[in-house]
């Protein structure tokens, strides 16, 4: 039969109305799992009715013979009994063969009804064979099965599809069936431990519930029960385990049914406007230290953490390794200290465990060992080892322990995850407590990705193995450094200070000298490593945001450091640093930047003269950029090159790579006084266009950065860079990075021609921002303020680092609009844009421009820097106000 659009209408309403009863149970305090398992009974009660409805003009015999030779089963989260609101109802319609045709007919109407009363089904009509067939093939099914539970129909049907799955599927091939399971996790892991995202999906995490299912599906298979106390009862998980896996699916479960209500939808993904309301939600209030919404997340991220340890260890106690990967290990493995075996991991007999795991100095000799080895702690040697240091004393290290950890940490390639490995133990807190603190600690920001622990056991890995694209200059100064575990060490403090109200640099100096002292270093290398941690933001805040080109800022910065070697070491510990901030916020802009400026500095730190390096850097330039000149256009006079070339900022070079500074040349040698020329390439590695405009034109040059800002902005560019360039003759070669919005991928060259254009007219004053705003504007494609997005915008104004220059520094949230809206206010207050450093990272800004008066003057007084100060300051919040709608 098919139901009356009444009949439908009241299925719908009786979904609302149980959605609404799971509302008013979960508001009065019910916890989590009690919700879930209140909505999953009342969702299969509707989908029962709906059923029996179905078959309600349905004749007796037919009837009789579905409930003979037909079942209907609830599978994943159905049948575990637990849904939120708006998850989908896994349902299995499972055909015994004797009533097919009748049986799927019914299950079409069902499957129909249930999408027409929003009752999102998972559903699928299969025989036990095919199930059987289905799961072998398809690990997500199989898993699914795990689950099964009767709703309807034939038990003896449902319980032999669960005897053929149990015996073709789990029992005859256990551990490809585990081996399944877990790669289907493999992908949300680092190393198999913790990814600690700062907006994690609650249900797909690491650490999330589907690690709390991946243990119910392994021990399915390796010990015939799913489900967590049945599993302790089987000595597969120990009492502690299983008090923190129920904490946290509980918390888990709670917080999903959250997210699910807030959004009216099945919404997983644990968001930064999420965590601001539920922080509010939940009374989690901002202190001196630490904002209430960062404790929040510290507490999510407790649960996780322990959730995934947990996971790891049961998988690795669980997995079956072939037999002629343990007889290898036992053949080509040797005996050390005695009692521990190195092999394919280090390991030790149950009756030496006691040896090794007495005290600090012991545990750390083992470690050291291992990393010696290039080996992990077996599994077993690693859970007795954490069972060990929570029942020791806390003590000092011992001068011996000092020199083990000291040891440790020479290792490079083994380091990363010899250190995972002691923070997973909590050995690394025995030998450094002020780990403890930033354990799961959040920075509420849009520019972090990971929580501190995560960021700095990431940054460990990258400066012990930098990537390709850190550049081949800091390889080379890591490979030939000779103190790498000062290096390291200075790693592992750089963000310790974290999570105090004062600035974490102070804090961390302190902490590392406190550090040095207590592991025995020289003085010397305390004050090492204090200067690495106190200036560890210094390099990048220079090379990225200031002019490190100019001299006077190279000369400060090398007189900080001191030594080459300090040099160096603050060089790898920025690059690592930045780098593992998170994917896409290094590039191959950030190492030329950064690289450069090490050069820079190296220079006057070996005693050489500044200038006269400058020199013969312009001198080599020369040489490259002529020769191929000379071959692709012998026209150009030698003497036009070099006289260009040294007209150019410094700054120009350190952006610029011989092949483009060549390209830019025959377009200057050609250009007229009067055109502009605009130039586009495409990055693949990037997806980003760059933009190059060339002028000699001194009107088209006047007020050009705010007008091509404006003209990208009207064709709804995303401005991820930019860069100005004026030569001595007062030729314009500015430079734009864009990521063209109406384009998913490459941008076709209609497309840029058209920028291309649109920019040439706005130059030459043809046509106004205000007419490309009108002519380009998308009517109903405004965009909303994410939740969130709260961060309050700032200018700093620099007026003393340079005699004549002026640092202006906007950092604010990044929207459509922001950077013509800033560089026309700085345009209207009649100031010229020397430099530009405009970078954009995720949903944050930060444009520095250095500026002077339109004569060339210096800008100084206090009155004139308050207008600009104020001016910008105003701007800024009408833009953020109002104004960045206009250009969504």
């Amino acid at each position: 039969m098919n139901f009356s659009t009444e009949e439908v209408s009241r299925y719908r309403q009786r979904l609302i109305e149980i959605r609404a009863s799971g509302y008013q149970l979960f508001q009065a305090g019910a916890p989590g799992i009690q919700t879930a398992t209140f909505l999953c009974q009342s969702m299969e009660g509707l989908v029962l009715d709906i059923w029996n409805d179905i078959l309600r003009d349905t004749s007796p015999d037919v009837v009789d013979r579905l409930l003979k030779h037909g079942a209907i089963v609830a599978i994943g989260g159905t049948g575990r009994g637990e849904l939120c609101p708006y998850s989908d109802v896994d349902l299995l319609f499972l055909d015994g063969g004797q009533a097919s045709a009748a049986f799927r007919e019914a299950q079409d109407r069902m499957t129909r009804t249930c999408w027409d009363a929003k009752l999102e089904p998972g559903a699928s009509c299969r025989t036990v064979p095919q199930c059987v067939e289905d799961a072998k093939n398809d690990p997500k099914f199989a898993s699914s099965l795990v689950e099964a539970r009767l709703l309807w129909g034939s038990r003896p049907l449902f319980e032999n599809l669960i005897r053929a799955f149990r015996k073709q599927v789990v029992q005859r091939r256990q551990r490809q069936f585990i081996e399944e399971c877990i790669k289907g996790r493999e992908s949300e892991w680092v190393n198999g431990r913790a990814v600690q995202e700062l907006e994690p999906d609650i249900k797909t995490a690491s650490g999330g519930l589907r690690d709390l299912h991946l243990i119910r599906w392994i021990g399915f298979a390796a010990h015939g029960v799913a489900d967590i106390d049945s599993l302790r009862l089987k000595g597969a998980l120990d009492k502690e385990d299983v008090l923190v896996l129920k904490q946290a699916w509980e918390y888990l479960t709670s917080l999903r049914i959250n997210l699910h209500y807030a959004n009216e939808q099945a919404d997983e993904k644990y968001s930064r406007g999420e965590q601001l309301r539920i922080a509010q939600e939940r009374g989690y209030h901002d202190t001196a230290s630490q904002r209430g919404v960062e404790r929040l997340m510290q507490e999510y991220f407790r649960h996780t953490t322990q959730v995934a340890s947990i996971t790891r260890r049961f998988i690795g106690r669980n997995r079956q390794h072939p037999m002629l990967s343990q007889v290898k290990n036992y053949l080509v493995g040797h005996r050390a200290e005695g009692v521990l075996h190195v092999g394919e991991t280090v390991d030790c007999s149950h009756r030496g465990m006691a040896s090794v795991t007495k005290d600090l100095d012991s545990i750390l000799k083992v470690y050291r060992l291992c990393a010696s080895s290039g080996l992990l702690p077996s599994q077993r040697l690693e859970e007795s080892m954490q069972r060990a240091i929570a029942k020791l004393p806390k003590a000092p290290i011992t001068p011996a322990g000092a020199g083990y950890f000291m040891d440790i940490l020479k290792y490079g390639q083994a380091l990363p995850e010899i250190l995972r490995s002691m923070a997973e133990t909590h050995v690394l807190d025995a030998v450094l407590p002020e780990y403890t603190r930033i354990r799961s600690l959040m920075q509420f920001n849009p520019y972090h990705h990971f929580t501190v622990d995560e960021h700095t056991l990431r940054a460990v890995g990258i400066v012990t193995n930098f990537p390709p694209d850190s550049g081949r200059l800091v390889q080379q100064v890591y490979q030939e450094m000779q103190n790498k575990n000062l290096l390291h060490l200075t790693v592992i403090l750089h963000d310790i200070g974290k999570g105090f109200v004062e600035d974490h640099c102070l804090v961390g100096e302190r902490i590392a000298v406190d550090v040095g002292q207590r592991l025995f270093l020289p003085e010397s290398q305390i004050e090492t490593l204090k200067f690495l941690v106190r200036w560890h933001l210094e390099m990048a805040d220079i090379a990225f945001r200031r002019d490190h080109t100019d001299e006077a800022e190279i000369v400060r910065f090398a007189q900080l450091c001191e030594t080459p070697e300090r040099l160096q070491m603050l060089y790898a510990l920025t690059v690592a640093d930045v780098t593992a901030v998170g994917p896409g916020t290094w590039s191959t802009w950030k190492a030329q930047q950064i690289g450069e400026f090490y050069d820079r500095c190296f220079v006057v730190l070996s005693g050489r003269h500044y200038g006269e390096y400058e020199e013969a850097r312009l001198r080599k330039i020369t040489a490259s950029v002529g020769g191929i000149l000379q071959e692709s256009n012998p026209e150009i006079p030698q003497d036009w090159i070099a006289a260009q070339l040294s007209g150019l900022p410094a700054y120009y070079f350190t952006c610029t790579e011989a092949e483009r500074v060549a390209a830019d040349l025959r377009i200057l040698h050609r250009l007229s006084s009067e055109e502009v020329v605009v130039d586009s390439t495409y990055e693949p590695h990037t997806d980003s266009v760059e933009y190059r405009i060339f002028t000699r034109n001194p009107e088209a040059a006047k007020g050009c950065f705010h007008r091509l800002a404006g003209v990208l902005t009207a064709l709804r560019m995303s401005i991820l860079s930019a860069e100005i360039n004026t030569t001595h003759e007062g030729a314009v070669i500015d430079s734009f990075h864009v990521r063209d919005r109406d384009f998913k991928d490459e941008p076709p060259a209609y497309r840029r021609d058209s920028v291309a254009r649109a920019m040439q007219e706005a130059l030459l004053r043809r046509t106004t921002i205000e007419e490309l705003f009108r002519k380009n504007r998308r009517f109903g494609s405004s965009r909303t303020l994410p939740f969130g997005s709260e961060s309050r915008s700032r200018v700093r104004i620099d007026s003393s680092s340079y005699d004549s220059r002026t640092i202006v520094e906007i950092f604010a949230d990044d929207r459509p609009g922001l950077l013509y809206s800033i560089s026309r206010a700085i345009n209207r207050l009649n100031l010229s844009v020397e430099l530009a450093k405009i970078a954009t990272h995720l949903d944050q800004v930060l444009d520095v421009f250095y500026v002077h008066e339109q004569d060339g003057s210096h800008v100084t007084g206090d009155e004139r820097l308050n207008e600009i100060r104020s001016t910008l300051e105003a701007r800024m919040e009408e833009f953020e106000s109002k104004d960045w709608r206009t250009f969504s």
